[in-house]
């Protein structure tokens, strides 16, 4: 139940409980004050219309007992003894100066009074004493005078007596009333507000988890009220932090692994020009060929710390989104075509053989040329650099799937280990020995690929080959109409 829908029951029972305690209690304070404050508060004849009522009844029975048979008297006499002990009457029959039945506690002394007063009457009517009301009835059956008498106490109290009383029962239905509604308070408040401290509580045990640092606690609520989404929430909260300080971790732990990969990567090229230069300044290269060789060999180094230094700029600049982007619509299988063609030569000399397989006959996509390029370039440098055949082959090809064109480098090398194919993209990892020779690369160049992929809106993946050898599959979004049927290339 909802907090709203118990603040709306509480407010409603508290209207209804006092006013249903306050109509029961009246009515038990009429009835303590009438048992009480009348002297015969046990007669339930209380109004003049039922005393009237219960008369003619009786007064109906005894003349029907005065003519009926012996058998029927008897049934008769059950029914009035019924009734005067019902309403505490006392009847009196008499039948030729004799009374014949007499049903109740009897006349009193002081009751002759009334039958006196009752016989100036000739026996018909009502008389009073204060005390006791007298009601007859006379009439003559089977030529005999028959009197049917009805003895009944009267109900009196005196005008102060009903104002002590009411007041005390004002008073004491007042201060019941008040004590009451300070109850009802107190339930209702704890039956509201006991579905809002208990959610507090634990939404404040789960700050306080998150606070020392418990980045798992997660709170487990059931309640279907407003609670729910906040603990939901919270959790949702609790799950991005704790994504968040992993990830703050794993870019702390990356750009310590950056640093020390860049110190190590710069630091063999910068040791071969020193020896190189050192070699030079004490002559050891003591003719124009072995000079010629030493200075190659430093501009050869030079070159592979510029190409390194100018990958890592490029990738700073790709991780803080700085770098210049400037998609075109292009047909992404005739620039492959191109690429292929203007490269087969010189990936030829590495040792690389590029051939194209099935690809489709057309495929725009939008990309900024130059990056669509790098991605080629790099992902071919990785299969020449690692390639473990003095003459290794490389095949592109790619098919349309959906909205996505899908492209495939396969390459004949080594191929890597099935744990490491998800850190192929980190920066600066090589997987086995081999790769982590400097000479083989800055492991900035799947990085870079990654990144421009990403850009692109992308994705890219690498898995080994049944075969043997690695494939790095690409997926780029088609332009709009990029589709077109497939085709063999034979180059």
């Amino acid at each position: 139940m909802t907090i709203q829908k118990r603040l709306f029951i509480s407010n409603i029972l508290m209207l209804c409980i006092p006013a249903a305690l306050a109509v029961i209690m009246l009515a038990g304070g009429l009835a303590v004050f009438l048992f009480t404050a009348f002297p015969h508060a046990e007669y339930e004849l209380g109004f003049p219309g039922e005393l009237l009522e219960m008369r003619h009844e009786v007064e109906s029975l005894a003349l029907k007992w005065l003519r009926a048979d012996a058998a029927r008297q008897e049934e008769l006499e059950g029914k009035l003894e019924e009734l005067a002990a019902e309403s505490r009457l006392t009847l009196e029959i008499e039948k030729g100066q004799q009374v014949v039945l007499q049903i109740g506690p009897g006349p009193t002394g002081g009751q002759s009074q009334l039958e006196q007063s009752l016989a100036a009457l000739h026996g018909n009517g009502t008389v009073s004493d204060g005390s006791y009301d007298l009601y007859g009835k006379q009439t003559e059956i089977e030529g005999e005078l028959c009197q049917i008498r009805l003895y009944n106490p009267v109900v009196t109290i005196s005008g102060q007596q009903r104002k002590a009383w009411a007041a005390g029962i004002g008073l004491f239905l007042v201060a019941l009333l008040l004590g009451v509604v300070f109850l009802t308070n107190r339930f209702l408040t704890k039956f509201v507000f006991r579905k809002i401290a208990e959610p507090l509580q634990t939404l404040a045990e789960g700050v306080r988890q998150i606070r020392d640092g418990n980045l798992t606690h997660r709170i487990d609520y059931n309640g279907q009220d407003e609670f729910e989404p906040v603990c939901e929430d919270f959790n949702e909260m609790a799950q991005r932090l704790r994504a968040s300080v992993e990830r703050t971790q794993k870019e702390e732990e990356s750009r310590k692994e950056l640093l020390a990969s860049i110190s190590h990567d710069i630091r063999s090229p910068l040791t071969s020009i020193r020896a190189y230069v050192e070699g030079l300044l004490d002559g050891v290269a003591d003719t124009k060929e072995k000079q010629g060789t030493y200075l190659s060999t430093i501009q050869k180094k030079t070159m592979e710390i510029d190409q390194m230094v100018r990958k890592l700029f490029l990738f700073s600049k790709m991780e803080l989104g700085e770098y210049p982007y400037a998609p075109e619509r292009q047909n992404a299988v005739a620039e492959i075509a191109d690429f292929v063609a203007a490269s087969r030569e010189e990936y030829g000399q590495r040792g690389l053989e590029i051939t194209l397989g099935l690809m489709p006959d057309q495929a725009w996509i939008e990309a900024d040329p130059t990056y669509f390029r790098s991605i080629l370039t790099n992902l071919l440098d990785n299969s020449a650099k690692y390639k473990d055949k003095e003459r290794g082959k490389v095949c592109i090809s790619g098919q349309i799937s959906g909205r996505e064109l899908r492209l495939y480098v396969d390459d004949d090398g080594p191929g890597v280990p099935e744990e490491a194919l998800p850190k192929l993209f980190d920066v600066f990892y090589r997987n086995d020995p081999s790769r982590k020779n400097p000479n083989q690369g800055s492991g900035l160049g799947l990085a870079i690929v990654s990144k421009t992929v990403e850009r692109m809106g992308g994705t890219i993946h690498g898995e080994n080959l049944p075969g043997g050898g690695l494939r790095m599959a690409l997926g780029v979004p088609l332009a709009q109409g990029g589709q077109r049927d497939e085709t063999h290339f034979d180059h």
